[in-house]
């Protein structure tokens, strides 16, 4: 922490003529707690630095003593080196979760630090709830997701920028998260709370572009929109064809696929991710319902979109899509993600122990090495 808080504390208080014990008693502190500030024997916690910026009428940046731009940088930096590594992979979730905890000691109350901390605690929590059933995950056992812990910090932070943040990217990041997290440990009250606070989707801004825009502006809202319903409604659909039963999810899938190619054509770009991920779910349920043969082709599958995800991912340049469906968009180079990580998560999938009865099929076998060779020549 800046050594030099306490000196700005105290030439602050001089100057609106506000007492020691005043300040003590605003904050709800000692009278030595602002004694030791001031004379820099000790530093105000995270909690107190807002309201001292608030009370005194000047920025956090002032009372640290954080040149504008210099800050912005450095941010910058620890949100580069944080959108490196995957979150749904524990041991860089982890990382990020020290690096952040890191930024914030350099930036407290920083509110994209502390966001992007609160996101790290999330998916440390999510990442220990698919430990018990990878399956299964999204059907919540709430006593189980309750005692898992990691989740309980998420929440004070997010809760605590909800009513503080005036940044309404923040805040819905925040509502999007609290809501999955309440819903999973049974808190139906706040989570109707925060969904009776969110709009519909009927008037979302990708609703209002699409619907209120004329041309080919309105053409390219409405392309954006299409992209923005997919993965909802896949995420949607999913759970519900489980639940119907084997015939109906396997008909769905298929749907799935069969709709992505309509309106991709050959050319998915970035949502390339989401049917790598669509085909894994494909092959686990296939492999719950004994389906071994159909199973090793939907890993196949897995492989041939998560090798075309990266093969975008390694992109340096911006990207026009060819589809009717998608041609007005752009799609940017995706600089800070590791173009393999897709392949290497899939081998992992692959390589897990619930598999392992399939490990008699030469197909599934030549699949693993396939993998393995692609990951070593990329080295």
């Amino acid at each position: 922490m800046n050594v030099k808080i306490g000196e700005k504390i105290k030439a602050l208080r001089k100057r609106d003529d506000i007492t020691q014990e005043r300040l003590a008693e605003v904050l709800c502190v000692t009278n030595q707690a602002v004694s030791k500030w001031e004379s820099g024997n000790s530093y105000p916690d995270i909690e107190y630095i807002a309201p001292i910026a608030n009370i005194f009428n000047v920025t956090i940046d002032y009372l640290f003593d954080h040149d504008t731009a210099e800050k912005r940088r450095k941010v910058d930096d620890y949100l580069a080196q944080y959108t490196k590594r995957r979150l749904d992979n524990p041991s860089q979730c982890n990382e990020n979760i020290d690096l952040m905890r890191q930024a914030l000691a350099e930036f407290p109350a920083e509110e994209i630090l502390l966001l992007k901390l609160a996101e790290s605690l999330f998916w440390k929590w999510i990442n220990s709830r698919r430990n018990k059933n990878q399956d299964g995950y999204d059907i919540p056992d709430i006593e189980w997701n309750k005692s898992l812990g990691y989740w309980e910090e998420s929440v004070k932070i997010m809760e605590e920028l909800l009513a503080s943040s005036t940044n309404d990217v923040i805040r819905g990041q925040c509502r999007q998260k609290l809501a999955e997290i309440y819903g999973s440990i049974g808190e139906k009250e706040k989570l109707l709370a925060i969904a009776e606070k969110c709009s519909s989707i009927h008037s979302s801004k990708e609703d209002i572009l699409s619907h209120s825009s004329w041309g080919e502006d309105g053409i390219r809202y409405k392309q954006e929109f299409l992209m923005a319903m997919l993965t909802p409604l896949q995420n949607t659909l999913r759970p519900l064809a489980r639940r119907a039963g084997a015939e109906t999810e396997d008909k769905t899938f298929n749907i799935l696929f069969d709709l992505h190619e309509l309106i991709f054509r050959d050319d998915c770009g970035v949502h390339s991710h989401w049917l790598t991920f669509l085909y894994q779910c494909h092959a686990r349920s296939l492999f719950n319902n004994n389906k071994p043969d159909e199973t090793v082709k939907a890993f196949q599958q897995a492989f041939v979109h998560a090798k075309k995800f990266a093969e975008f991912a390694d992109g340096t340049s911006e990207k026009t899509c060819t589809s009717p469906f998608t041609n007005l968009m752009k799609q940017l180079p995706i600089t800070s993600f590791n173009p393999s990580s897709e392949v290497q998560w899939l081998l992992e999938q692959l390589k897990d122990g619930k598999f392992q009865s399939l490990r008699v099929n030469a197909d599934f076998i030549a699949l693993i090495k396939e993998v393995e060779d692609w990951i070593a020549e990329r080295g």
